[in-house]
């Protein structure tokens, strides 16, 4: 019987250019952090939750300000973006399947998180979410731990540094598509991330 026990790994090592150089995972949203949001939200979902770092910096304070109980990795390849955070996280976890997501998506549904964790459980090695016009959200997907470190290890291992190189790699990989997502979350708010301060504004309404 597959392991039921749910891992959700948040990324929280992104530069955050746009904000002026601010950490992003501590700009406010409705007087809450954008991470204290995501966090909020996985936790119905998770047995644990992972929260990927850039540095020993990052990761005290992170651990300052939050108040539930996390587990802190640090990324331990430079320069190759979100999949040094994937790696750290997934090597920590402690369940076969994990739902990736960056700290800047504050309203993750745990409705469809639950949705993209019950296909993955009857057999497939990466569940991610396609649009109609084909773009897919590798950052808003369950990974099984054991093929996507191998896969991750062996793009690294050629300087491979996109999560576009991994996906191509991984042989038994479900695109949902994004009209089942829809019927879960009609407004689609579990894929919106905040880059830019102007969208923090737009979304300060959003619950």
């Amino acid at each position: 019987m597959l392991q039921s026990k749910k891992t959700v790994l948040i990324l929280a090592g992104g530069k955050s250019q746009r904000f002026q150089h601010f950490d992003k995972c501590f700009i406010t949203l409705n007087n809450k952090p954008l991470i204290q949001h995501t966090i909020d939200k996985a936790s119905s979902v998770a047995d644990e939750i992972i929260v990927a770092v850039r540095d020993k910096k990052q990761g005290e304070q992170i651990a300052n300000k939050i108040p539930k109980q996390i587990v802190l990795v640090f990324d331990s390849l430079k320069e190759v973006g979100p999949l040094a955070g994937v790696l750290s996280g997934l090597k920590r976890a402690s369940f076969s399947f994990s739902l990736v997501v960056g700290c800047d998506m504050p309203f993750v549904n745990p409705d469809v998180a639950k949705f993209l964790f019950e296909i993955a459980s009857t057999g497939y090695d990466a569940v991610v979410p396609k649009w109609e016009n084909g773009l897919v959200e590798p950052l808003h997907a369950v990974y099984r731990k054991e093929p996507m470190l191998a896969v991750i290890k062996e793009a690294t291992g050629r300087s491979k540094r996109k999560i576009f190189d991994v996906l191509s790699q991984l042989k038994n990989i479900y695109f949902v598509p994004v009209k089942e997502i829809r019927e879960i979350d009609p407004g689609l708010n579990t894929f919106i991330n905040i880059n830019t301060p102007e969208e923090l504004e737009k979304f300060q309404i959003l619950q």
